[in-house]
């Protein structure tokens, strides 16, 4: 039997890990000294990119030492060993949001509500401070629900102090919840702001926010919600992602009180389909398979194309084009573990979701049923064709003209 990795110079012993990241590897490990839980997160100096991954790491370390909040991991130390930089926090008990989602399916809106309520008072404390501190990376895997309901915020490797910035601005954050201002390597408290409504439409419908109907840079949030949602939480979630940082709110303060007022939304009608992304494992997979599969049939090009073009004259120049063009291509695709394939497939299972949701919307139809003397009107779902639910309320107003007469009759 192998012996456990003890870190720190013995102080922690390695128990498993919690999870991978582009910036390294989180343990889980128990102190030696009274076997408290904690979590280890090791970043690699020596296999560092550039000086700016090693600079955002170390501000993590440094950023997180100044923090005291029960929504935000609590700091215990950090070291360097063996070529490493090791920060050590407290665990955080509970299951992340990305885990939950990928489970269970979306979120209720009353679920959601208590995301928005935890991590704006998280928010509150981080862009309150002397030196406003911005997350940069709120999205569903760096979200936990611990066991009490609440929501804490992980994961500050992509933090920013506002007030203490200095040099050149890097970019951070993950695509679809990462606010436009980001991509110029600028974070505000506004930036934050945008990601948790990313991450409470992400909640809300099962879907990455790219993967969702867009207008423009705007995220459109009535076409991805429907009659899902109260308008209160249509509302929130519109301002939170508005793309212009001076016109998004910098505090949820405002913004909750209108999804407060309305405790609870409207049975949705049509019945709405929620778009599930592909499950992690299988995504990352099948975009393994098809980078395979496309390098394999570049280096078929090789034998193909000459064997194509080669048989004309005038078109043998042509083959350096084509292969080296093809190249070109297969890097753009595969950049990033395949960021581009990802997009593609995931706004392919979007857009199949949204015509199984129209198809599910037309079977669905209403039928009404209208009560004499009175102008309330019952709904009731059922699978009717157009041409039998015409037919059917056409009958139900003639009733209700004869029961009108009838009564008329007897006065």
């Amino acid at each position: 039997m192998s012996e456990p990795l003890r870190l720190g110079g013995g102080r922690y012993v390695v128990r498993g890990i919690l999870g991978e990241g582009a910036q390294g590897t989180t343990y889980e490990a128990a102190r030696t000294e009274d076997g408290a839980l904690v979590a280890i997160k090791r970043f690699d100096v020596r296999g560092a990119r550039s000086w700016k991954d090693v600079e955002l790491a170390e501000r993590e370390a440094r950023v997180l030492a100044t923090l005291d909040h029960p929504l935000v991991p609590r700091y215990i130390e950090h070291f360097e060993e063996d070529g490493a930089l090791y920060l050590v926090m407290q665990k955080v008990e509970g299951e992340t949001l990305d885990a939950i989602l990928r489970r269970d399916g979306p979120l209720a809106e009353h679920e959601v509500r208590r995301l928005l309520a935890s991590v704006d008072r998280a928010l509150t404390y981080l862009h309150g401070r002397a030196s406003p501190v911005i997350h940069r990376d709120i999205k569903p895997r760096n979200v936990v629900r611990r066991p009490d309901g609440t929501y804490v915020l992980v994961d500050f490797g992509a933090v920013s102090e506002l007030l203490l910035r200095s040099g050149g601005s890097t970019v951070a954050g993950t695509i679809g919840f990462m606010a436009p201002e980001q991509l110029q390597g600028r974070a505000l408290p506004q930036t934050d702001v945008y990601a948790l409504g990313a991450t409470a439409l992400s909640a809300l419908t099962g879907a990455d926010p790219d993967a969702l109907p867009h207008k423009g840079l705007r995220v459109d949030v009535r076409a991805a919600l429907g009659h899902a949602v109260s308008p209160g939480m249509i509302d929130a979630l519109e301002q939170m992602l508005e793309p212009d940082p001076d016109q998004r709110p910098a505090s949820l303060s405002n913004v909750l009180d209108g999804v407060r007022a309305q405790p609870s939304a409207p049975p949705p009608a049509p019945p709405i389909v929620s778009i599930l992304p592909v499950a992690q494992a299988d995504e990352d997979g099948l975009v393994r398979s098809l980078t395979k599969l496309l390098w394999v049939l570049w280096g078929l090009g090789w034998v193909l194309v000459p064997m194509t073009l080669g048989r004309v004259a005038h078109l043998q120049h042509l083959i350096p084009v084509v292969m080296f063009g093809w190249l070109a291509a297969l890097l753009v695709v595969t950049w990033q573990k395949g960021a581009l394939l990802r997009a593609l497939l995931r706004s392919h299972a979007a857009q199949k979701a949204r015509q199984e949701s129209g198809r599910l919307a037309v079977q669905s139809t209403v039928r009404q049923r209208v009560e004499p003397d009175s102008n309330r009107v019952r709904v009731r779902t059922s699978e009717l064709t157009p041409e039998e639910t015409f037919a059917r309320t056409e009958v139900s107003r003639v009733d209700a003209r004869e029961e009108r007469r009838r009564k008329r009759r007897a006065r």
